[in-house]
């Protein structure tokens, strides 16, 4: 649970309208905090949520919720994370909302938080709050792009205000 303290500190931090990444490992409750979270955002902000497979559920009237898709039968129709990333940007949202960064996404995310786009929430896999950042450099360049590491590097140090490590604790 969150004691008294790290709530205050955390709203604080949403309503600042800071870049927040939630870093842990598997099954150590990510989803269930960027979900807390994100049902703590303006009623009248435009929120869209990026996710593999939809788990968030947000009160908020103004959400518009995107799930990636894989290809069918003919290997036609597919739509990655990455795909709605980009046309998530054309949607003029006031906050995005990605379930979990595993990919070339990271990039267009991270270009995404160095153009307007304050108050993003994501998550990724990693065992610290280090780990995480490293992680986001390591998944950005799978974008293809060509940036040097440390251009990406730069990108990542202006974009993420907050790294949230999250830990299953010993009772579950």
């Amino acid at each position: 649970g969150v004691n008294e303290d790290a709530d205050a500190l955390l709203r604080g931090v949403l309503d600042a309208g800071a870049n927040i990444v939630i870093s842990g490992g598997t099954g150590s409750g990510k989803t269930t905090l960027l979900n807390a979270l994100a049902g703590h955002l303006g009623a009248g902000e435009r929120i869209i949520t990026i996710e593999e497979t939809a788990e968030l559920r947000l009160p908020q009237r103004h959400v518009v919720r995107l799930e990636a898709r894989p290809a069918n039968a003919e290997g036609a129709g597919a739509y990655t994370v990455r795909d709605l990333v980009r046309a998530a940007l054309r949607m003029r949202p006031d906050r995005l909302v990605v379930g979990e960064v595993r990919g070339a996404e990271a990039l267009d995310l991270l270009q995404a938080l160095n153009t307007g786009h304050e108050g993003s929430i994501s998550t990724v896999h990693a065992n610290g709050p280090l780990d995480a950042l490293r992680r986001l450099s390591t998944l950005a360049l799978f974008g293809g792009t060509g940036l040097p590491h440390d251009a990406i590097c730069e990108q990542l140090r202006a974009s993420v205000d907050v790294v949230i490590q999250v830990a299953r604790a010993a009772g579950g």
